[in-house]
């Protein structure tokens, strides 16, 4: 089982649409995932009960009792256990990310929301947990290039010592009406562009928790033997 962190230091950022897209994602790949809701707003379960069908199951869940919660997950066969975390409560995100195996850490390319997760950033930094930062509600590219906006946030982040996700998501109505649906975009419309950027972020996600082995070389002689 892998266990993956989603952080935010500040409110607003979209940490909780982002960290159920990704486990619906998941769960569209064949992966058994629980969402642990770990906000007291409980966003991720008010998502949970407007859906109808199957998909991830979310439980509400304690930052204090994350240990006993991935020992049971883990005898329950879960393949991803998604923490959507409290925004701005550094010893629960400490905790959380100290459980994780990897974290996603989501921020808005905006001057405030960028400055406020460089606490986060140290604090992973200091776990030695890997990461990487997703720029979320971003504006469109113009004429083919990115807006200042977008880059000088990169730059800002860069020296945060963790790396940006080649795949951003930009400002999309598409989301919003999809979680109040209890759904994904990727459920919502499958062709649309927010479908398109989840499915390529949970692509560069999965190889980052699930990285692939390299196959074993068989000897030579072994070889030979097998063939003959």
């Amino acid at each position: 089982m892998r266990t993956l962190a989603v952080l935010s230091r500040k409110g607003g950022t979209g940490k909780t649409t982002v960290a159920v897209q990704i486990a619906v994602a998941a769960a569209k790949a064949k992966r058994r995932v629980v969402v642990a809701d770990l906000d007291p707003q409980r966003s991720a379960l008010d998502w949970r009960r407007e859906r109808i069908g199957d998909g991830p199951r979310v439980i509400e869940a304690k930052a204090g009792a994350l240990f006993t919660l991935k020992q049971a997950e883990m005898r329950a066969g879960t393949d991803l256990l998604v923490l959507d975390t409290r925004s701005s409560n550094d010893q629960e995100s400490a905790e959380a990310a100290r459980e994780a195996d990897f974290c996603v850490i989501v921020t808005r390319p905006c001057f405030f929301d960028v400055r406020s997760i460089q606490r986060t950033a140290e604090l992973v930094n200091n776990l030695r947990k890997p990461a990487f930062i997703v720029l979320n509600q971003a504006p469109s590219r113009r004429n083919g290039e990115e807006p200042r906006l977008i880059r000088e946030t990169v730059e800002m982040l860069d020296s945060y010592g963790l790396p940006v996700a080649p795949v951003g998501l930009r400002y999309r109505a598409a989301y919003q009406t999809a979680v109040r649906a209890g759904l994904a975009a990727q459920e919502m419309d499958p062709d649309s562009l927010a479908a398109f950027e989840i499915n390529a972020l949970w692509r560069h996600l999965k190889r980052e928790i699930w990285p692939v082995q390299p196959k074993a070389v068989q000897p030579m002689v072994e070889r030979m033997l097998g063939a003959a």
